[in-house]
């Protein structure tokens, strides 16, 4: 799974945002963020196949490997 780093979370407000964050509030934020896309991750684990598109990309590298 990938995660959101708190680094990455203060370089995105700063960069696209604007904003300076302190390092508490983009921690507060990062653990957020990253805890919604393991609760997406176990959710589409359900999913079938079709409606995976990241599965789908290694799916086909796979194939085209044998």
């Amino acid at each position: 799974m990938t995660t959101v780093s708190t680094d990455l979370i203060l370089a995105h407000a700063r960069e696209a945002l604007g904003v300076s964050l302190t390092r508490a509030r983009a921690e507060a934020l990062a653990t957020t963020v990253n805890t919604l896309l393991g609760a997406c991750d176990r959710r589409a684990a359900d999913l079938a196949f079709e409606a995976e598109p990241a599965a789908f990309a290694a799916a086909l590298d796979e194939l085209a490997e044998k």
